[in-house]
This record gives structure tokens, sequence and C-alpha cells, in this order.
């Protein structure tokens, strides 16, 4: 990143004379890439781990073969010479079951020297994220280029040449996207920039349009950027013409005379970070399918097989966490009739067997579609699913709350009752908050939503098995009267006083986090015609917990104490196991945890979910209620 004078010139007209043949080699770039991400989920410790993934890496292996001798034929005899021996290798170490670090590390230095021999334009397929390219821009970068780009990190002081500086516009404007990815990615030989083999292609194009914002970082806040002439202007851009077209390039295009116009013009294009729909992978996918049979109809057998790889992943692949985490068994039928396609064109089939194939595909396909895309709201709909969830998210919350305010009542601590309500009113405070700042939150990165979700339900996890033992602990009625007698002393210390603040804090918010998503989400969705629908579906919800809750506190101390810990204990064993299912699948559609499919029905509303490890970790909570509820005896 330091260097982009004298070698550009040279990679300019490299690129250009090789930008032929360096589209053709987009798929085996991918094919290699994907090896280096998947062959983890296929073999352990020198052991198959998964026969289904195996097969695939078996075959995207020798796909990579294959297409090696195609186009090594348009590159040099040094780079066909040294990436045959990269990929023979690839080969050799996939079929001996070799360590995912190595083969991983093989495959991505194979994929290096295929995108220099061809002069590959690797465009991004949607606008990276700029917030992930700051972060690695100060990790990685801002030790020699500056905090803030001016070339004046500490370790590049003593450097010769200096390292860039981003902000200077003179040079800065002739520099695209693409340009900063080869040599973010390259390095230029003889000088302080070095490659980085380790990064993502993702997390280079991240870094890569990040730095064209940093001279223009004291217009992020201008209104202009916001305005229907600026929304008109990026509508027209795409992913590729932000990576491969300079500053001048755009003002060029633009027609743009006025200075500062211009400025602004091109902080919205750099800055600019579209909301990424799952339908556009789809079709995505949909459009490649559609190309394999054309080409397969026309006999270009190699090239409708690459197609139908590409439909896999260019359209699937970047949704499979998703897609795995909600629908295994889809996923999973998807994969397989992937496979069975490429087969098909392969051994040349006829072109009826290919095209029915290929029309079963799509309606899996589609399927998955249908499964992630949004829904059609009516008045009522919109209406019932925004009280039914919060009606449900409400009572798995306050039924905790009203618990322990009963069993308080019960024991006559009123002082313990404001801790109480002190922090499930600040879970409601903060959730409204949140609600009313969504927009930003959905714009955000999902994984770190995701993520929050998952933390925040463990955490309520955790608290519930606490309260839950010491709920059971105080079921026998010697117990109870020996705790009542001590309350009755004033013996509640203000630790204890803030742990159920903090119960209560945790275990409403967590319900409050999941309905701020999912309303604004639906919000989102339903649109503002419907906005009426969700507010009234909101109150009635509202109302109706609160008369459960009314009538809990009303007639909760008829019943005989014992009883009401008993009863106390389960509910709150049950939610335990009820938020570890959900929490695992949040980290499940972010990849923190893995996933493996089981034949059965998804029940959200108990946090059941068909996967091994969702299941387990519930298993392993129910286990530990159990064992709570004999050690408390």
């Amino acid at each position: 990143m330091k260097y982009f004078c004298y070698p550009l010139l040279f990679l300019l007209f490299s690129v250009v004379a090789k930008a032929q043949s360096g589209e053709q080699s987009r798929l085996l770039v991918h094919t290699l890439n994907y090896i280096s991400h998947d062959y983890q989920f296929a073999v352990k410790d020198g052991k198959i781990s998964s026969a289904a993934e195996y097969k695939e890496e078996e075959e995207f292996s020798e796909a990579a073969v294959k297409n090696f001798k195609i186009y090594s034929q348009q590159w040099s005899d040094s780079d066909s010479v040294a990436i045959g021996l990269l990929i023979e290798h690839l080969a050799n170490l996939i079929a001996h079951h070799a360590n995912f670090k190595e083969v991983a590390a093989v495959a991505i230095e194979a994929k290096n020297k295929v995108i220099t021999a061809s002069g590959l334009i690797i465009t991004p397929a949607q606008f990276p994220n700029l917030e992930t390219g700051k972060i690695i821009y100060k990790t990685d970068c801002a030790k020699c280029h500056g905090a803030t780009g001016y070339g004046d990190g500490a370790e590049g002081k003593d450097l010769e040449p200096k390292p860039r500086n981003f902000h200077d516009a003179e040079r800065m404007r002739s520099i695209s996207p693409f340009f900063a990815f080869n040599t973010i990615r390259l390095g230029i030989e003889g000088t302080g920039m070095k490659a980085h083999p380790t990064l993502e292609d993702e997390e280079v194009w991240d870094v890569a349009f990040y730095i064209s914002t940093l001279r223009f970082q004291d217009l992020v806040s201008n209104p202009f950027l916001k305005t229907e002439e600026a929304k008109k202007i990026l509508a027209a851009i795409s992913p590729a013409d932000a990576a491969v077209k300079s500053d001048d390039d755009f003002l060029s295009m633009l027609n743009i005379k006025d200075s500062l116009k211009a400025k602004l013009v091109l902080a919205a294009i750099r800055f600019h970070q579209p909301e990424h729909s799952d339908n556009d992978f789809i079709k995505t996918s949909l459009q490649y399918l559609d190309g394999a049979m054309l080409l397969y109809n026309e006999k270009k057998y190699t090239e409708a097989s690459q197609m139908a790889a590409l439909s896999y992943l260019e359209g699937i692949e970047p949704i499979e966490n998703r897609l795995k985490a909600t629908d295994p068994s889809l996923l999973t039928t998807l994969e397989e009739q992937m496979q069975q396609l490429r087969k098909m064109i392969e051994e040349s089939r006829p072109a009826i067997e290919v095209k029915d194939s290929i029309n079963a595909v799509r309606v899996t396909v589609k399927s998955a579609g249908e499964l992630l895309n949004k829904k059609e709201y009516s008045f009522w709909l919109a209406f019932f699913m925004a009280a039914s969830v919060l009606f449900r998210e409400g009572l798995e919350a306050f039924l905790v709350i009203m618990v322990i305010l009963s069993v308080i009542k019960a024991g006559n601590l009123s002082g313990a009752k404001k801790w109480v309500h002190s922090g499930w009113i600040l879970a409601v405070a903060l959730g409204f908050v949140l609600f009313v700042l969504s927009e930003n939150i959905l714009n955000g990165n999902s994984q770190q939503v995701e993520l929050t979700e998952g933390i925040i339900s463990f955490i309520a996890v955790a608290m519930l098995l606490y309260v839950g033992f010491w709920l059971h602990g105080k079921s026998e009625i010697n117990k109870w009267k020996d705790y009542v007698k001590g309350m009755m002393k004033g013996v509640m210390d203000n630790r204890s006083m803030v742990g159920l603040a903090a119960l209560s804090f945790f275990v409403v918010f967590r319900e409050v986090f999941e309905s701020v998503l999912f309303l604004s989400a639906l919000r989102v969705e339903a649109g503002a015609a419907h906005s009426n629908a969700i507010l009234f579906g909101v109150l009635w919800a509202f109302a109706v917990v609160l008369i459960f809750a009314f009538v809990v506190l009303r007639f909760s101390a008829k019943l005989p104490i014992p009883t009401l810990f008993k009863i106390s204990s389960f509910v709150m064993g049950v939610l335990a196991v009820v938020l570890a299912g959900k929490g695992a699948h949040s980290l499940q559609e972010i990849g923190i945890i893995p996933v493996h499919g089981i034949s059965f029905s998804r029940i959200e509303l108990i946090g059941l979910f068909p996967t091994i490890e969702s299941v387990s970790i519930q298993l392993i909570v129910l286990i530990l209620v159990m064992g709570m509820r004999k050690l408390s005896r």
C-alpha cells in the first residue's frame, strides 16, 4: 500500500494485455479460494470428517487440474510450470487427507499466482465493508501509513521511498481501488511495501476501498451524501465500476466541472455502502444456471460446467451459513443436486436430462430464496406478526420477573422490589432507544448483531440456572421458613440486591433485543403503510402481558410457598433450555458454532433447531438443570 508510483504504468499495461485471458481464469481462482476455505470441514486430523464435504473437495480439486490445463496455454511457460506444480501438489495433498493449514497455504499460493499470470480483475461481487477495512487498516497499515493515512506512521519514517500519503489528491485521484488491491495483495518488490497473502480477497477489497475514502473524511457527514441527486448517481454505479475506476475516471464520466460539487460526488461514491439482499445472490445463482443450459445446448460442455460451478460459488456460498443454520437439509439437498448436475454435464448426458437436472436445482434454489426472502404484509398480517412476537417475548421475560416479585411479596421483602423493577425498566428503556436507532442497527454488521444476541442469551442462561438452583433450594418448607426468618431480620446485603437487578435486566433485555431486531426488520419489510398495524400489535401485546403480570401478582400469594418455588424453579429451568437453543442458533448463523443437520422440523418457540450442536447444548443445559435440582434436595 505504500508505493503506487513507478510500478503502476507497467501494471496497467499488464492488466490490459491479460484482461481477456484473465476473465477466463476466474473459475480457477474461485475454485482455489473455495478449497482454501472449506477443506477444513472435510478433513480433520488426517481423517475424513464429512464424506459429503470431502467428495466436494475432491471434485473441486479435479476441476482445478482440468481448468489449469485449459488456461495455462495462455500464460508464460514459467507461470504455467509454477502453477501446474502447485495444483498438482494441492491435488496430492487432498488425496492424502493432509491438514487444513497445508492445503490452504498451497491453494492460496496457487490462486495468487493465477491472478498474477492472467491479469485477472477480480472485482468484488458487492460493495466492500468500509468498517472492516478501517479495522484492518488500523491493525496492519497504520504503523507505516499513519493512523489517518498521511504516511507518517512510526515504522515508515526510515523507509525510502516514503509510505504513500493517501491524502495526496494529485496522486490518489488517479489510483483506483483495484490498483490498491494488487499492491496490498502482491506488494512491491524492492520497497518496504510487503505482500499480504494471509488476507482474504474480501478483506483486501475492504482495505482498498477504505483507503479511497481517507482524503474525503471531512465530508463523511455532509448532507449532500443523502440527497436524491447523490442517490441517483450512486444507483448507476456498480461495485465493479467503483473498484476499477479512479476518481479522475468518474469525473470524466460524470462530466462535473465545479470543483466543490465534484469532491462531494466523489465522496458519495467512495463512502457508498448499500444494503445487500440475500435475494441478489439467489438471482445470481439462477442466472448462472440459465447460462449453463444455453451453453450446453450449444455443445460448449466445458463452459457449461464452469457456469454450473459458478452458480454455487457466487450464488449460494455467500449465504451458505444462513441456509445451513436455517434449514440444513435444504442446503444438503442443494449441494447434492449441484454435484449431480456438474457430473451430468461432464459426462455429456442428453440435453433433456441436463435440463431436468437444472430445473430441479432451480426449484431448490428458489425454495432457499423464499426461505430467506422478505414477506408481503397486509395490515392484519403485520399486526399479528408484531403482536405475536412481542407477546411471546414479553411472556418469556416477564414470567421470570413476575415469579421473582411473587416470591418477594410472599416473603414481605418489599425493599427488594425496587431492585427488580430497576433492572427490567432499564432493559425496556434501552430497548426503546435501540428501536429508535434501529435503522442504523439494520445497516450495521449483521454478524455483530447475531453475536450480541447469542452472548446475551448465554448470559441469561447462566443466571437462570443460578436462580433456579437458589429457588429450588428453598422449596422445602423448613428451608423456606429459615430463609424467610433470616430475610425478616434484614439479612440481604447489597450484592444480593444488585444480583436481582442484574438478573432482571439480562432476562428482559435479551427478549427486548430480539424484539427490537424483529420489529425493526418488520417495519422495513412491511413499509410505512403498515406502521400503524405494527404499533397496534405492540400495544395489544404489551397490554396482554401487563394483564398477565397483574393476575400473577394478585393471586401468587395464595399459593403454598413450597409449590411456588417448585413451579418457579421449573419455569426457570425450561426458559434456560429455550434460551440455550436460541443462543446457539444465533452463533451458528455467523459461523462461530458449526452446523450439522438433523431430520426434524424446527420449533423456534421453544428454541429447538434441527442441528446436532444446538440440540446438544440444550441437552447439556437440561442435564445441568436436573442435576442442580437433585443437589439442592
